[in-house]
């Protein structure tokens, strides 16, 4: 029930009725004795008025709660949508989740911390996962001590979300319900993707060393295999790295709903990404150790500037693309993912792309 269809029902009620059952239950109000009540056909209509009148008024005012809480986690789905353009893109991977009174479950009416998932949206970078937790501050400087996280393992070790923002703003934040929502970042570099059932906790404040995660609940979660579109360049780009004098290719780009991923290769590529031979760190010789550390921060400021862009759709609009920062190294190419911030595509209807030289080359 909706916060408008509970005002909307008790405004039908006659306020004589409702004065009438509230001074039944008045402060100063005695219950009469059984020898003092006249028993009558009238009367007896008029205590059973008044009973009914005062059951459905606290009836309303029962569900009140739940139907507010209920309320922020459906608009707040709609919202998500909108947002992301889900319908307007036909993204395939976003899941939305039965809220809890779909699922025959009672939410919490009171004031106990509780946490709802919304939705997810699968990706190649990662997984984004949405949540609200209620009751909640709003959070303007996330200057707090509290920690909300995801456990993959059942509890034994959690990993950080937080709050939405944009732009340097808190966004979806109710303040009626002190409803915030979180997302949660599935990276698929390391083993925390392993389980779809997950565990949300909380620590109200991890300064306390004695504090503990408390458990708001646990879910299992549908990411469908995300659809990427490959588009290799018919004429590879040549980038250079200044600082070392070498030079690179970008090669193209794989599209995605939710990001994009840049293809790329360059001189010293096969030898800096030692992990994709099984190696760690540690197990290379001191000479090899020097020299990555040597050309890292050379390698990564040459291609943060060569993977941004903008991307050209049928409709004639665009959408820029911000630097990526992190990637991985396959079969000989490195890839560099980007994610859109709020935002998704169909890959589609990419028909074109601007590069970093200002090039622009058809993806058709």
């Amino acid at each position: 029930m909706r916060r408008e269809e509970i005002s909307r029902a008790l405004s039908m009620l006659d306020e004589s009725y409702v004065l009438e059952a509230l001074e039944l239950t008045g402060p100063d109000c005695e219950a009469p004795k059984v020898n003092d009540m006249k028993i009558s056909r009238h009367s007896a209509r008029n205590l059973r008025r008044t009973l009914l009148i005062a059951a459905v008024i606290s009836v309303f005012f029962a569900v009140t709660a739940f139907a507010i809480g209920y309320g922020i986690n459906r608009q707040r789905q709609q919202e998500l949508r909108e947002q992301l353009q889900i319908d307007q893109h036909q993204v395939e991977e976003y899941t939305e989740y039965p809220l809890p009174e779909e699922n025959g479950e009672e939410a919490s009416s009171d004031g106990k911390m509780t946490v709802t998932l919304l939705s997810s949206i699968g990706g190649v970078e990662f997984d984004r996962v949405y949540f609200n937790v209620s009751p909640m501050e709003p959070d303007p400087a996330r200057d707090v001590n509290y920690f909300f996280g995801v456990s993959h393992d059942g509890g034994k070790t959690y990993i950080g979300m937080s709050s939405m923002w944009k732009n340097g703003k808190q966004v979806f934040y109710d303040a009626e319900t002190k409803t915030a929502t979180f997302e949660y970042l599935i990276s698929h570099a390391g083993s925390d993707q392993a389980s779809r059932d997950i565990i949300v906790g909380y620590c109200p404040d991890i300064q306390d060393e004695d504090a503990e995660i408390q458990q708001l609940g646990s879910f299992t979660l549908d990411l469908p295999e995300v659809r990427i579109r490959t588009c290799m360049f018919e004429n590879p780009v040549e980038f250079s790295c200044e600082e070392l004098g070498k030079s690179g290719r970008l090669l193209g780009v794989e599209l995605y709903a939710s990001g994009m991923t840049w293809l790329l290769e360059h001189e010293d590529s096969e030898r800096f990404y030692y992990s994709d031979k099984g190696l760690r760190f540690e197990e290379l010789s001191q000479e090899d150790q020097d020299w990555i550390r040597s050309v890292q921060a050379p390698w990564a400021n040459a291609i943060s500037g060569v993977t941004q862009g903008t991307l050209h759709m049928a409709d004639g609009s665009e959408l820029q693309i911000i630097a990526a920062e992190s990637g991985d190294y396959q079969d000989g190419i490195v890839k560099r993912h980007t994610g859109y911030s709020l935002g998704t595509i169909d890959p589609d209807d990419v028909v074109s792309i601007t590069l970093f030289d200002g090039s622009t080359t058809d993806l058709g």
